[in-house]
C-alpha cells in the first residue's frame, strides 16, 4: 500500500527550547539527529546522497512522479529563485537525512532574510513513512518529541512569517503540509 510524505515546519524559538528540553547544547547543527539520540532511538544518518538513494523504491500515495523526481523537483523549487519571491528566501540547507526502521526524514534549515530585522530561520522537515505502520510510528515520536518540548512547533505569528516559502512552494510541489500547518493532525 502506498504511503503519503507530508511535510512539518518548526520554529527557531522550538528548537531553541527543545535543546533546552533535550539537553543538546547551545550550538546544535542537526537538531533532529541529536533529539532522537537523546531519545535512544535507533536510525542511521544519511548525507544528501545516500538519502536519495533510500527514498528510491518507496511507494507514495497521491505523488505520481518517483522519490528522486520529487526530490529533485523539491531542491529545484528551493535553490532555484522564483521571479516573484527571489528576495524572500535566499537559503535552505540539507542538515540532515535520518532513516529509522518506520521513514526517512529530511531535515532542512531555512532563511528569510528581511530588511532591517533579523533574519528568520525555520526547519522543514520531509518525512516520508515506509509503511502505513511506519507512518503512525512516525506521527507518534514526533509527537513525544512536541510533548517533551512542552511549547507548540508553530504559533500564529510564525506561520504567518513562513508565508515567503509557503507561497514560493504554492503550485510547485503537491505534498501534504507544504502550504498548510497540519501540526494539529499529528
Amino acid at each position: 500500500m502506498p504511503v503519503e510524505p507530508f511535510t512539518l515546519y518548526v520554529s527557531k524559538r522550538f528548537l531553541d527550547k527543545a535543546s533546552k528540553s533535550f539537553s543538546l547544547g547551545f550550538i546544535v547543527r542537526k537538531p533532529l539527529v541529536e533529539i532522537l539520540k537523546k531519545m535512544n532511538v535507533s536510525f542511521k544518518e544519511l548525507e544528501r546522497e545516500e538519502a536519495k538513494a533510500a527514498l528510491e523504491g518507496i511507494e507514495l500515495k497521491g505523488v505520481a512522479v518517483s522519490v528522486s523526481q520529487l526530490i529533485k523537483k523539491m531542491a529545484i523549487v528551493f535553490f532555484v529563485p522564483g521571479s516573484l519571491v527571489l528576495a524572500a528566501m535566499k537559503k535552505v540547507h540539507y542538515r540532515s537525512g535520518i532513516e529509522t526502521e518506520d521513514s526517512i526524514i529530511l531535515e532542512l534549515l531555512a532563511e528569510i532574510p528581511r530588511a532591517l530585522r533579523p533574519s528568520l530561520f525555520y526547519d522543514i522537515w520531509l518525512v516520508v513513512p515506509k509503511t502505513e505502520a511506519g507512518e503512525e510510528n512516525t506521527k507518534r515520536l514526533i509527537k513525544t518529541i512536541v510533548d517533551k518540548v512542552g511549547v507548540p512547533p508553530l504559533n500564529e505569528e510564525e506561520w504567518e512569517n513562513l508565508q515567503p516559502i509557503i507561497e514560493k512552494l504554492k503550485g510547485q510541489l503537491e505534498l501534504k503540509g507544504l502550504t498548510e500547518n497540519i501540526w494539529e493532525k499529528i
